[in-house]
């Protein structure tokens, strides 16, 4: 095992109906908040409402920033900020799924600094994120990205539409309040996005790392066969309460660092889907289901030990090939298997996005799997995801 410090500060406050302690929990951060919400869940679904009548009786004063895009732009991040100065808040309550928290994370840093939020996502960052950023409540209505347990944040570039991090110890949120029944009116379309998106967050590091950490891999592989198994139960069962709480805890343990102990390792289908959600306006974990399966086929030699002990946990074989076939498999049992084609994305945007995932990776211009990846195989990669034409055709 590598050495690690395992630090996760953020309160959870987990389980149905916990929604409703959004206004003592406020109370315990701040006095005026800067209520973040995308443009149209929070209110259609009277989240919203609910919240700031829970901050009003807990003499919580609020000012409402309801802006925010299904992948934050940089943009807007900053002019929540301005805003946040403008009224003088002292905290940050996100009602939303990943991007508002990712977004209400740049607007905690834009807040109390004289840097726009690129300046923390440049490679290398121009600034570096401070220790007094706003706390932030975060209440999370979609089991995908695990931001509500988690330092870091997504922007977009609005000009160049380059997707970026910024991480900070101080960005992990304060409080984080995950109630399952807020995920119950997901679509099913976005709700097996979250399943693919809390899947490859433990994947990656598993695939990727080369020390030897048995107690932290049988975390992700239970982790991972389980959010499997509940994903083919809320493809038929949305409405399936005991799923959504189990996909919705899964979500939060996969970014919170926990599985990942002792076995640090880069996130390259990540660094390759950002230029792809950053150019068409898909969904991050409909990008990711595009790569999974090409990313897999063209890594398959570099990582056949993981795999081996991938499918012999999860899959009853130790052939890499027939890891990848059998996960395949389980992508078209929930409709998640699809390519770059059938998401409406012109093939000669695959070079543009080699280009701008290696710019866009760090500061050295390369990404990571288990081994570096070649230009080339970042290429074949895209190819491949663009149109899979036979290769799981019989799986």
């Amino acid at each position: 095992m590598d050495n690690f410090t395992f630090k996760l500060p953020t309160k959870i406050v987990f389980g149905r109906g916990e929604f409703k302690k959004l206004g003592e929990e406020a109370k315990q951060i701040g006095k005026k908040a800067l209520i973040v919400t995308g443009k149209h869940f929070a209110k259609s679904s009277g989240l919203l409402d609910k919240a700031k009548k829970m901050l009003k009786e807990n003499d919580v004063e609020f000012v409402e920033f309801s802006e925010i895009e299904s992948n934050p732009e940089s943009n807007t991040v900053d002019k929540g900020g301005e805003l946040a100065r403008k009224k003088n808040v002292d905290f940050i309550v996100a009602i939303g799924g990943g991007s508002v928290i990712d977004a209400s994370k740049g607007i905690a840093t834009v807040t109390v600094s004289k840097h726009p939020v690129w300046d923390y996502c440049e490679r290398p960052p121009k600034a570096k994120v401070p220790d007094n950023t706003l706390p932030i409540l975060a209440v999370i209505t979609v089991a995908a990205t695990g931001s509500e347990a988690d330092a870091g944040g997504v922007i977009t570039n609005s000009k160049t539409r380059s997707k970026r991090s910024l991480w900070g110890e101080s960005l992990f949120p304060k409080t984080s309040i995950v109630d399952p029944l807020l995920t119950l009116s997901v679509p099913k379309k976005q709700t097996v996005d979250g399943v693919i998106d809390m899947i490859i967050h433990i994947l990656e590091s598993y695939l990727s790392s080369h020390a030897l950490s048995p107690v932290s891999d049988r975390v992700s592989e239970n982790l991972m066969k389980e959010a499997m198994k509940q994903g083919e139960i809320i493809i038929n069962d949305p409405q399936n309460i005991d799923t959504r709480e189990s996909l919705s805890w899964i979500s939060t343990l996969a970014l919170s660092g926990f599985p990942n102990a002792g076995r640090s390792g880069p996130m390259p289908m990540h660094a390759l889907e950002h230029p792809i959600s950053g150019l068409y306006k898909i969904s991050h974990g409909r990008g990711l289901a595009a790569l999974l399966p090409s990313f897999l086929y063209h890594t398959k030699e570099m990582h056949s030990d993981r795999l081996k002990l991938l499918g012999k946990s999860i899959f009853s074989t130790d052939s890499p090939t027939k890891t990848i076939e059998r996960l395949v498999h389980w992508m078209k049992k929930i409709d998640a298997f699809t390519s770059l084609k059938k998401l409406g994305i012109k093939k000669e945007s695959i070079e543009k996005f080699t280009l701008m995932a290696l710019e866009d990776a760090n500061a050295n211009g390369i990404i990571h799997a288990r081994e570096p990846l070649a230009k080339e195989k970042i290429m074949q990669i895209y190819e491949t995801a663009y149109n899979y034409k036979d290769l799981f055709r019989k799986v």
